[in-house]
């Protein structure tokens, strides 16, 4: 598929075509169909991203501690 941000640069376009009010409906639904798809697409690269990110934690015994990035 696409890169995250091309994912985003399309939603926003989606979101703006939408927001015209001579749009048709079929293309008003199909517009909306890829943008749910773009944002499922765009919500997993967001979660692996997270997944990747460690904060560091401790250093003990000249090695790096590490956790899994939590957003509390």
């Amino acid at each position: 598929m696409k890169s995250f941000e091309e994912a985003l640069k399309r939603l926003e376009e989606i979101a703006k075509r939408l927001e015209n009010e001579n749009i048709m409906l079929d293309e008003a639904i199909g517009l909306y169909e890829e943008g749910m798809k773009l944002v499922e697409f765009c919500s997993k690269k967001l979660e692996e991203a997270e997944n990747r990110i460690k904060t560091i934690k401790s250093i003990e015994n000249g090695k790096i501690q590490t956790e899994d990035f939590n957003d509390e």
